[in-house]
């Protein structure tokens, strides 16, 4: 095998759709606000079974938009997965809330439904299931206990874009779901993100809201507070053409993940996540796994540092919320360090490999060779 000099954790790979669509920004000068925004809105949309779509900057700021439409405010409690990019925790805190960590299970990397009532006070008013890794958050008992206590949900999608539970999009089971089109997401803008929702009312919300609350008679007598989080035009032809080519993103992906499988699903001292039957569709975003600390005689940290001087990235697994510093001096009282030791645990053995789709077979079999022999 040829080798590559470095193996990038993600790499993006455009197709002819995205340049057709970008080269007819550029040709007609429309690259701020155009066609492929609604266009793109209206497909992804439909595309996780859903009426409506507003993009955003980022999946940040989608999930912004989404707490705000939903009512989120000061002194406000949302239950939240611990194990996340803490922009999941800032869009909550962005309103004045209280992100409040719940474990995740140990074998899947997902929130742990059993916990959450548990975590339920006067002040909770949503639960935010983060679809981690292109896996599912068990949906079923979530809305039992949203109907149960009077709670919204927001689907938190970013690492999740086509994945099924039970067969129906994620991003479908709530009245607010929020996607990231970041560079290494599974479609991507860029950068960008989107609300998706089945309430017209919502929509409209979070349409004007991200448009800074332009009046409808007078344009700059504002509704609202409001935000600039428009996607350009030039992003949404990117996002548009990802959307069209998503079945060979989608072979890619099910190829890289198998191969890597094939390849450490045995090894004694690795631990690849378990996925659940009700995820019926799974979608890898990049290859996760843990150092099966029982048997595995070298820590994270020095593992990395071997595989970045053999040429090969790698990503260790989030610092959870209740191990943020930060936060924990914001919220002592909810966010509690060691309160969620799975999430605790995984953030010092789970990490991530090369991922981007045009990873070769031969080139995935290096990096296992290689991630074996510097484990030992």
């Amino acid at each position: 095998m040829k080798k590559k000099n470095f193996f990038k954790v993600y790499e993006v790979n455009l197709g002819k759709f995205e340049k057709k669509y970008v080269k007819n920004c550029l040709d007609t000068s429309w690259i701020g606000q155009g066609e492929f925004v609604k266009k793109f809105e209206n497909k992804f949309s439909k595309f996780v079974d859903c009426k409506f779509g507003v993009t955003a900057t980022s999946g940040t700021t989608a999930l912004h938009l989404a707490c705000k439409v939903a009512g989120i405010k000061k002194g406000d409690e949302v239950l939240v997965s611990s194990s996340t990019n803490m922009a999941t925790a800032f869009s909550i805190i962005y309103c004045g809330a209280i992100p409040v960590p719940i474990d995740i299970d140990p074998e899947t990397w997902q929130m742990d439904v059993r916990l959450i009532e548990k975590k339920i006070s006067k002040k909770t008013v949503a639960i935010m299931p983060v679809h981690l890794f292109g896996q599912s958050v068990d949906m079923d008992p979530i809305n039992k206990i949203s109907k149960k206590y009077n709670l919204k949900i927001i689907e938190d999608c970013a690492e999740a874009h086509g994945v099924k539970y039970k067969n129906k999009a994620v991003g479908s089971f709530s009245e607010l779901s929020a996607f990231s089109f970041f560079s290494n997401k599974s479609i991507t803008c860029g950068e960008g993100g989107m609300v998706c929702t089945n309430n017209f009312k919502y929509f409209s919300r979070a349409n004007n809201m991200k448009n800074l609350f332009y009046g409808k008679k007078n344009r700059f007598m504002h509704e609202d507070i409001g935000y600039n989080y428009r996607l350009p035009n030039i992003s949404a032809a990117i996002g548009l053409g990802q959307l069209e080519n998503f079945k060979k993103i989608v072979s890619e992906k099910n190829r890289i993940y198998k191969r890597y499988k094939d390849n450490l699903e045995n090894i004694k001292f690795l631990k690849i996540p378990k996925i659940r039957d009700f995820t019926t569709k799974f979608i890898m975003w990049v290859f996760n796994l843990e150092l099966n600390d029982e048997t595995c005689n070298i820590d994270l940290k020095k593992l990395q540092s071997r595989l970045y001087k053999r040429g090969i990235e790698t990503r260790p697994a989030f610092v959870p919320i209740n191990e943020q510093k930060t936060l924990i001096k914001i919220f002592p009282k909810k966010i509690i360090k060691n309160s969620c030791p799975n999430a605790s645990k995984l953030m010092k053995s789970g990490f991530y490999l090369p991922s981007g789709n045009n990873l070769k077979n031969n080139e995935i079999d290096f990096i296992c060779e290689q991630l074996i022999s510097s484990c030992k």
